[in-house]
């Protein structure tokens, strides 16, 4: 659902060859409805691994027209202001993986990385109750947040975290299609240009990071608590956010023992071997002039990339370093497609 915006065409080429999911129906609004898929969206093409000629000549179906009951599960990457009761009438029948936030910051919905959370899959069983629903809405969080929380997960479990001071760089297709298209006037007030605005971001991040790293405690989740402030820009740079973070961590720590925590890190994804998982979920790199959004991706599209470690001035147990993460990928349709795989390993299909 969603599929010819940017986040949707990202869905469809993370599924295109997938070993367990096969693409049967791909819906948009009604001005698709009819076309070809290649038609839909043409003048808008964002595909960058593009798709073959049986999906590109589907024709595309209208969301509200598409009965659920014919399908075994959805993806959603439809604008949040439309996407609340979509999702809501496909999750009375099936499961439903978003990348919009209409439901994540619901009690019952949990807002899951599987590398980082995968204990918050209790909370299904609790909103489908709670719903009557025989299926369920798990949306993925903010593609800002993935990288933060992906990195806080190993210090935290090492080290607790005390606070949080982030800074990001954000790629131009995290704004999805007005970012992207080259006529956009959002995109003209970017070029070569840093923009220090972006609505609604850093309230997203503070409130999904402490959500994803919080507690499942009896049905619901308990905030981790952590202390956390961000400042969202955005860069003219077309995928791969990068974010600089200062980290204060409740226990003394060295840089070593931060790096090894980071290097060490595993998660689900690896233990089960799904098939989108990367062989390591983060990567740090020594280069003194590493990481860089431009060269993410020589090390992989679903994998957090971590350079320039080094020790805070401003607090004994502080540390800084800087992250790439691929907010296409990682941050959006790949890793609804993980997510997807997650469950169906845990049974939740």
């Amino acid at each position: 659902m969603g599929a010819t915006g940017a986040a949707g065409q990202n869905v469809v080429e993370s599924l295109v060859g997938h070993p367990w999911f096969e693409i049967e129906c791909l819906a948009a609004s009604k001005r698709s409805e009819g076309k070809a898929y290649r038609d839909a969206i043409e003048g808008a093409v964002f595909f960058e691994r593009a798709p073959g000629s049986d999906v590109l000549g589907m024709e595309v179906s209208s969301v509200d027209g598409v009965d659920p009951r014919g399908y075994d599960l959805a993806f959603s990457a439809l604008p949040s202001s439309v996407a609340k009761g979509v999702e809501a009438r496909f999750a009375e029948k099936l499961p439903v993986f978003s990348t919009a936030s209409a439901y994540r910051y619901e009690d019952d919905v949990p807002v899951l990385i599987p590398d980082v959370n995968p204990d918050h899959i209790g909370l299904i069983d609790a909103q489908r109750r709670g719903r009557g629903w025989e299926g369920y809405i798990v949306p993925g969080p903010n593609c800002t947040t993935v990288g933060l929380a992906m990195t806080l997960k190993p210090l935290q479990d090492a080290f607790g975290v005390r606070s949080v001071r982030m800074v990001s760089m954000q790629a131009l297709s995290g704004a999805g299609e007005k970012g992207l298209r080259g006529d956009s006037p959002y995109r003209r007030k970017v070029e070569m240009n840093v923009y220090p605005y972006i609505e609604g971001e850093e309230g997203k991040v503070v409130m999904e990071t402490n959500k994803i790293l919080g507690r499942l405690v009896d049905g619901r989740i308990v905030s981790a608590g952590i202390d956390i402030h961000a400042t969202c820009t955005r860069v003219y740079v077309e995928t791969v956010h990068t974010e600089v973070v200062d980290v204060v961590t409740e226990s003394a720590a060295t840089v070593d023992e931060v790096r090894r925590a980071l290097v060490d890190f595993t998660s689900e994804p690896q233990r089960l071997g799904l098939p989108s998982a990367p062989e390591r979920p983060i990567l740090v790199l020594d280069d003194f002039d590493m990481p860089q959004p431009r060269r993410h991706r020589e090390q992989g599209f679903m994998v957090t990339v971590v350079g320039r470690l080094r020790r805070s001035t401003l607090n004994e147990n502080g540390f800084t370093y800087i992250l790439t993460s691929d907010n296409l990928e990682k941050g959006a349709g790949a890793g609804a497609v993980q997510t997807a795989e997650f469950l169906k390993v845990k049974g939740y299909m």
